[in-house]
């Protein structure tokens, strides 16, 4: 299962362009550093230059998630799905978020 979705990650990413993958890899390691806002930002400039770019968008719900901003994620991660219905990471993150948004009320 792995290989495969290092396949399809790999042929999705070979679409997108090159700025926007240079970006999303900045994020990454603002993210890694604790610096989601910042990550936001890059992830954000990303999604308007490859708006298909759903790695991208997924890790943007992550970012909301660790600062605290469910509905944000939820929102990322249902556009996630909008594009590619069966992305089974965003829908395990969604549930994950909407899971925490019900326990904390």
């Amino acid at each position: 299962m792995r290989w495969e979705r290092l396949v399809e990650k790999m042929s999705s990413l070979s679409q997108i362009p090159l700025e926007a993958i240079i970006l999303y890899r900045k994020a990454i390691e603002m993210s890694g550093r604790g610096n989601h806002e910042l990550a936001l930002k890059y992830l954000s400039n990303a999604v308007v230059i490859a708006p298909q770019f759903t790695t991208a968008i997924c890790e943007m719900g992550h970012c909301y998630e660790k600062l605290g901003r469910f509905p944000e994620a939820v929102s990322k991660f249902d556009k996630v799905l909008t594009i590619y219905p069966s992305h089974v990471e965003a829908e395990i993150n969604k549930n994950r978020v909407l899971e925490k948004i019900r326990t904390d009320k």
